[in-house]
């Protein structure tokens, strides 16, 4: 039966007769009507056209809304035509922007002009934000303008916006962001605090910092530079605190992991690995002394290492370079495997339960190996991964689900690529690749789903991709997850984006809510990020298996 008719409507429509009425209505003869804007007691409004006239009128509402009075108060003759109108969200200036290439400051105590800033393109916009403090002006070319108002609307910094020419933008009620929309098919959300740094927990070295390590608890910190100086530090509640430094010998790259038991820093540096113990650890091996640290054993002639990683039993480290070597720490960091990569290795990372070890470098694909069991000669290769060009990072994700690993790797490629491994049947499958403007430098997963990349553009990517812990492999998904993570993600941009970020390393806490983020780079700064607000924004529901939309704030 193809009759519908009685069938219930999928959405009933409701009509509802709209009736209005106009009350007055001002004539702008020939002239286009480009802004209105009300102030905001909404005791005056003003109007800007393409003849350039910018007008003021009061305006005075009857009780029952039935009758207006509207008087004219002051009329300005801008040199081309008004593109935008903003009040101050104080009452004491208005702002007018458009085709005459500045922004007209009007005092609206006297109604008379005060200030005229000159741009070098048509102003589309001007936002004053909620504590008239600032303003953000923009048009034409793909950038944002922030003025300081208590400076004399000084430029105090100019944020380039990557090919979106914005129209429009909005501040946040509390001032805490700028979100920005344009010729482009985004939103773009600027943060516009320092909310989020975690205060003291700055460190600027006088060379590039090119690895970064946290012990277990999260409260020490190993930084490594291109010089070679290895330095620890304790995290007090304010500041970084210098307990042990040494330097070592190597050629413009240090790589350096700290074992998940405490016990020791592995550094790799040159054509060696340098093994720093505590001597807590390993009581009457060294001498005491007041740092607690202590060089416990150098490894030689391993050819160059780019790189190393220690198991999660802190049993094995994998140093690769042109092969990847396992020492065993039971047996003083003897070599006891060796595995040839089809080229040289530049990253290499085991995955949280030990199971599976990772590897990718220049002039070799990615290679996944099996080292479940016990007996290392029975470890094999059982994926190769090609790449375009050379991988320099590695993740992997935290273990979820029996039967799914994640693995997150990029570099030259400029590319973040999310692989899927299906460990009981043995296959995988690249469900997400990301494209940055930079080679992938470094990334590191957290348990709560993030992943942060450091980009060789200056900039941090933040990727939320908890679902992925959800236990259903993708495939079994809505697309909208996917597509998600494709569009939308967080990017901290340092120093105007001059410099490489080199390291990223999310901060492990005893609660295992680890949101403090560390990155460093070629400008030889180390800061620390708090993304704790970011949990607020999880998708998937534990327990429920409950998939929802949710509201990325920001790109």
């Amino acid at each position: 039966d193809d009759d519908h008719s009685n069938a219930p409507a999928a959405y009933p429509q409701i009509t509802r007769d709209i009736q209005s009425t106009v009350l007055e209505m001002i004539d702008r003869e020939k002239a286009w009507v480009n802004a209105v804007k009300f102030s905001p007691g909404g005791t005056h409004f003003c109007v800007g056209d393409s003849k350039g006239i910018l007008s003021v009128y009061s305006f005075k509402c009857s009780t029952l809304g039935k009758e207006v009075h509207i008087t004219n108060v002051a009329n300005f003759k801008l040199e081309d035509s008004v593109l935008d109108v903003e009040w101050s969200a104080d009452g004491h200036y208005l702002y007018a922007g458009g085709e005459d290439f500045a922004i007209t400051v009007i005092s609206t105590q006297y109604w008379e002009p005060v200030h005229r800033i000159r741009r070098e393109r048509w102003v589309q916009f001007v936002s004053s934000s909620h504590g008239s403090s600032h303003l953000a002006v923009g048009g034409v070319n793909s950038e944002v303008s922030i003025l300081d108002v208590n400076n004399g609307w000084d430029n105090v910094i100019n944020i380039g916006l990557k090919g979106l020419v914005p129209l429009s933008a909005r501040w946040h009620p509390q001032d805490q962001y700028l979100v920005l929309t344009g010729q482009n098919n985004s939103v773009l959300a600027i943060e516009t605090t320092n909310a989020r740094h975690v205060s003291g927990h700055f460190l600027r070295s006088v060379y590039p910092i090119t690895s970064i390590a946290f012990s277990p608890d999260g409260r020490m910190a190993a930084v490594g530079n291109e010089m070679g100086i290895l330095t620890i530090f304790k995290l007090s509640a304010t500041t970084f605190i210098s307990v042990y430094e040494m330097v070592v010998d190597c050629t413009g790259s240090v790589s350096i992991e700290w074992s998940l038991n405490g016990a020791y820093v592995a550094i790799s540096a040159g054509n060696k690995v340098v093994i720093v113990a505590r001597t807590e650890t390993l009581p009457g091996s060294a001498p005491p002394n007041t740092s607690g640290f202590f060089v416990a054993k150098v490894i030689k002639d391993l050819g160059h290492v780019y790189d190393v990683s220690i198991d999660p039993t802190s049993r094995f480290v994998a140093a690769s370079g042109t092969k990847t070597r396992v020492l065993d720490a039971t047996s003083s960091f003897k070599n006891v495997l060796e595995m040839e990569n089809g080229g040289t290795t530049l990253a290499n990372s085991w995955s949280p339960d030990g199971k599976w070890f990772a590897a990718v470098g220049k002039d070799h694909s990615l290679v996944i190996y099996d080292t479940s069991p016990m007996n290392l000669s029975r470890w094999q290769s059982v994926f190769t991964v090609k790449t375009n060009q050379a991988g320099l990072a590695l993740a992997w994700g935290p273990s979820s689900i029996e039967g799914l690993q994640y693995c997150a790797y990029g570099g030259e490629d400029k590319h973040i690529s999310i692989m899927e491994i299906r460990t009981k049947e043995r296959t995988w499958e690249t469900v997400l690749d990301i494209p940055r403007e930079g080679n992938i430098n470094d990334l590191d997963w957290n348990n709560n789903g993030l992943v942060a990349a450091a980009i060789g553009n200056g900039t941090v990517t933040i990727l939320d991709l908890f679902y992925l812990q959800s236990g259903w492999a993708v495939n079994e998904m809505d697309y909208n997850w996917q597509r998600q993570a494709l569009t939308c993600f967080t990017e901290i941009r340092r120093n105007r984006g001059k410099h490489s970020m080199k390291s990223v390393r999310w901060i492990p806490s005893l609660s295992g809510s680890d949101n403090l983020l560390a990155f460093g780079g070629t400008d030889g700064e180390l800061e620390i990020i708090d993304l704790t607000e970011r949990s607020k924004c999880r998708g998937f529901r534990n327990g429920q298996g409950l998939l929802s939309h949710r509201r990325q704030e920001t790109r």
